[in-house]
């Protein structure tokens, strides 16, 4: 006997200890799918493509849009049509508030959707809201250069804070609301 096969008890290089080994290692897999299929289980292809994409679906989304309001409850933005295109035909008037309404009235709205989650913490040097030294440069070169700025985007900042789907004017009352928080 070799001293390798001293050191297991002489079961090291037994032929018959090796086939066995061999036959319980496809063995074991082949009874383990033996007994899901009968408690019932079913592979995931035999589930439906609908069942593998609810499993397999984010935890969560993100939405940076602030959700519309129809008929006086808040709704979110796909609800919204549906809403709309259930009552009465609306008139011209009625689009989405960020698109129609006055620049001025939409300046915090708009700093609280898209601007807060920068300027509020200064992520990434973004001056905060209302520190007057860290706007000072800034507000010297002008309302339309800071809205400029806002507007294509500068250093980490993205064009309109992240949200391309805000109006230029709306941008503007938002460098506005920021700069008399400065002042």
């Amino acid at each position: 006997m070799s001293k390798e096969n001293e050191q297991c008890g002489g079961l090291c290089g037994s032929p018959v200890l090796i086939v066995v080994a061999l036959a319980a290692a496809f063995i074991v897999p082949l009874a383990g799918f033996g007994v899901v299929s009968l408690l019932g289980g079913k592979p995931a292809a035999e589930q439906g493509e609908e069942a593998v994409l609810r499993r397999i679906q984010p935890m969560a989304q993100v939405s940076l849009a602030a959700p519309a309001k129809v008929g006086g409850a808040a709704a979110t933005p796909a609800a919204a049509p549906a809403a709309a295109s259930a009552s009465a035909p609306a008139p011209a008037a009625a689009a989405p508030v960020a698109a129609t309404a006055p620049a001025a009235g939409n300046g915090k709205k708009v700093y609280d959707s898209a601007c807060m989650a920068c300027h509020a913490s200064g992520v990434a040097n973004a001056p905060k809201l209302g520190d007057k030294k860290a706007w000072a440069p800034r507000l010297a070169n002008g309302l339309d250069a800071l809205t400029a700025s806002a507007i294509k985007g500068k250093g980490a900042m993205p064009p309109k804070g992240g949200n391309t789907s805000i109006p230029d004017a709306d941008i503007r009352a938002a460098v506005e609301y920021m700069a008399a928080a400065a002042k």
